[in-house]
């Protein structure tokens, strides 16, 4: 008898261990076609490809060494006598290139869906039962919505703050946050708040959008994680504490002198302290760093 480990919208799950993901950008479920993959630390070659169900939920059978669990009754006392005892690292990627990967440490057998991570970020998703997922810089997303771009460089190593985590927030509308690449380089789709005007109820006196703007407050999350570090760590990821951003010779943990204009995308940097003229860059700081 297979193990019932979940009922999730009427899809019933026979595997030790399941997961699905939330899309942090587009606010719902991530698009379909991830590869999510599986191996137990100790034998890294032993690679289990996820089976992907109609409701989007990522499920294993036929993990080495978990095939009694596979086989089990699947009641309490089962799972009490069969806690989550072999080490797991799981890595998630896209082969459609829309979202950055990543790989997260697991103990195993799980039942239902993993759900262990805690941050202080942890309002990126619905729920503890889903893990948050990040797009590419090069993402495109549907609907109306200002585009956030910004490379950021670590001001106290001189390179890239890879997989730091970027902020923004526009007034009257929740936080957007998004993980920079490798490179540093990140993109935010921060929906467009109410333009002022908007209550007028004459349409000779509707707003006009084009010259619309709002203020961007920014902060940065960046531990300095390591750029060459192709799919980083979920956990480290979410776990990074708040750093700075330099504007100019001055920095803070939260900017607040962007501005965002209606239909054109907003590129934060820095400036040069001496000149005054733009960098191509923003510059952030660790925590940790000396300021």
């Amino acid at each position: 008898m297979s193990t019932q480990v979940l009922v999730l919208e009427q899809l019933t799950l026979t595997a030790p261990f399941g997961v699905r993901f939330w899309d942090v950008a587009a606010v719902t479920a991530a698009e379909p076609g991830l590869s999510v993959v599986a191996y137990p630390n100790s034998f890294p070659e032993l690679r289990t490809y996820a089976t992907e169900g109609p409701s989007g939920v990522y499920s294993f059978s036929g993990l080495p060494g978990l095939r009694d669990v596979e086989n089990g009754a699947g009641d309490d006392a089962f799972w009490a006598a069969n806690p989550p005892v072999t080490p797991y690292t799981v890595q998630v990627s896209d082969p459609w290139l829309r979202y950055l990967p990543f790989q997260f440490s697991v103990s195993l057998p799980v039942r239902g869906l993993y759900a262990s991570w805690n941050s202080p970020l942890s309002a990126l998703t619905p729920g503890s039962d889903w893990l948050p997922i990040f797009s590419t810089p090069s993402r495109i997303l549907p609907g109306p919505a200002g585009v956030i771009r910004a490379t950021l460089q670590d001001d106290g190593t001189g390179g890239p703050a890879a997989w730091a985590l970027l902020t923004a927030q526009a007034p009257g509308l929740p936080a957007v946050t998004a993980l920079a690449d490798e490179r540093g380089v990140v993109s935010l789709f921060q929906p467009y708040p109410e333009p002022s005007g908007s209550g007028t109820t004459s349409p000779l006196s509707a707003p006009n959008l084009v010259s619309q703007s709002w203020p961007i407050t920014a902060s940065v999350f960046n531990s300095r994680l390591q750029a060459s570090n192709s799919s980083p760590d979920l956990n480290q990821v979410l776990g990074q504490t708040a750093g700075f951003i330099w504007r100019d010779s001055t920095h803070s943990s939260m900017l607040e002198d962007f501005q965002l204009s209606f239909g054109n995308e907003l590129v934060l940097r820095s400036f040069d302290s001496g000149s005054g003229r733009p960098l191509p860059v923003l510059l952030v700081t660790s925590a940790s760093s000396p300021l």
